[in-house]
């Protein structure tokens, strides 16, 4: 059996080319040693080391209104915030994987849950949370069920959810849509969204959609969200169990529809980051706008941007009742720098407070059952209560909670070539070979 350093080894080289991914990581290891000397020579209370990804103005908000939440329970304890940049999450993990290679990991974090986890638990790099590990009344009872799953592997828990995301959120510009009379409730499938795209094109001055292109993530999204409000949650689950073969039109269908949404982008040529759409959907001069609860946070702050207003969404066309989610929680890893002081910050972590400080930030939903939907504005009421409803709960392909690191990998490379040649046939076979 390979070794724990052995088996990361060779995930990090398969998902990120050796030289190139670590590469990145050379002025964090400085950090790292400088933070371990000054360790070594203060012999009090270590600090709680925390790596994390949230480097935009409201990922920071929210990171910063966390660790304020638990430096007003934990005044004596230090907090060495350490943050990794690189988008969906993937430099972060390249750094993560290669500190505990090096048998120097952090105390904890930011990780996304389900498939994700895998490869830590199988090099044998995180400790197992079992009921003991809570007090007084908090427990696992108080998550949600499938946030208790995803945070599981091999059927022990091995991470403490914090917030989840939803994927399959439509956006639109309300004074668009009514003055071309779309109504956006009746839009039943993908296929009528391009057609209603297509009548604001033709009835307004206003463009149809934007869709951004510069990295791949919002593309892997929209393609998810395009499979299943097509073919449905019973295709999307063959596919990630392995059974493609049986799918593979719909591979091609969704890819199809892909292509031919981001030809309505008036940026189709011009590659723009997620930020970038958002901002021109939020100049009101665009119909509809596909992505993340995330996008949500932003629209809030501006306070001439009225939800329900200026702006609404509904559940992405054909996948009404259906969370597409992603889930981000923090782990506990062995060899732990500070396992007092971590445990104590994961117990926050999963605390009423730390959930409803951060995801109202972040523009996320608690992973928690029972924090209270006044607190969050409207637009966040209405994400908590369809996701209360018990509607399917579906774990993205997207962010890696339903497939493993490699395939994710290989997912991820392949759709990096789809956004520059559009070829539709070519990924498709290339989509059916990872999955088969």
């Amino acid at each position: 059996m390979p070794s724990r350093r052995l088996y990361l080894k060779s995930v990090v080289a398969a998902s990120t080319g050796v030289t190139g991914g670590l590469a990145g990581c050379t002025n964090l290891q400085k950090q790292d040693r400088t933070t371990t000397t000054r360790r070594k020579k203060k012999k009090e209370q270590t600090p709680l080391e925390i790596q994390h990804s949230w480097t935009s103005t409201v990922e920071e908000d929210a990171s910063q209104a966390l660790f304020d939440g638990f430096q007003k329970s934990r005044p004596d304890v230090t907090i060495n915030e350490r943050t990794v940049a690189g988008r969906a999450g993937g430099d972060l993990q390249t750094t993560i994987k290669k500190r505990i290679i090096e048998d120097n990991p952090p105390s904890s974090w930011q990780a996304w849950a389900g498939k994700n986890l895998q490869t830590y638990v199988e090099a044998k790099a995180l400790t197992n949370l079992d009921d003991s590990f809570w007090a007084g009344d908090a427990g696992w009872d108080s998550f949600s069920a499938i946030s208790k799953r995803l945070s599981k592997v091999d059927g022990s828990f091995v991470a403490v959810p914090l917030s989840i995301h939803r994927l399959n959120n439509l956006f639109y510009n309300v004074d668009i849509l009514e003055d071309v009379g779309v109504d956006p409730e009746t839009i039943d499938g993908p296929h009528t969204l391009l057609n209603e795209v297509e009548t604001v094109e033709e009835d307004s001055k206003a463009e149809g959609l934007v869709h951004a292109t510069k990295h791949v993530w919002p593309t892997i999204e929209l393609w998810e969200s395009m499979l299943v409000g097509t073919h449905g949650v019973d295709t999307h689950q063959s596919i990630v169990n392995g059974n493609v073969r049986s799918r593979e039109r719909a591979v091609r269908d969704a890819l199809e529809l892909v292509n031919q949404y981001r030809d309505y982008s008036p940026q189709a040529l011009a590659p723009i980051n997620w930020h970038n759409a958002a901002n021109r959907f939020r100049n009101g001069n665009i119909a509809f706008f596909h992505q993340g609860d995330w996008a949500a946070a932003e629209f809030i702050n501006d306070d001439e941007f009225a939800f329900g207003t200026d702006w609404d969404y509904v559940e992405f066309p054909g996948t009404e009742n259906k969370y597409l989610l992603s889930m981000d929680l923090f782990p506990f890893p062995k060899n732990n720098p500070s396992p007092e002081v971590t445990a104590r910050f994961l117990r926050y972590v999963g605390s009423v407070d730390a959930q409803k400080r951060f995801t109202q930030k972040r523009g996320a939903i608690p992973a928690r059952k029972d924090v209270p939907r006044a607190a969050f504005a409207p637009f966040f009421r209405r994400q908590i209560a369809q996701f209360r409803r018990g509607e399917t709960h579906l774990p993205s392909i997207a962010h890696g909670l339903a497939i493993a690191p490699e395939p994710r990998t290989k997912l991820t490379n392949a759709m990096k070539e789809f956004t520059s040649t559009w070829d539709v046939d070519q990924t498709a076979g290339k989509i059916a070979e990872i999955f088969d």
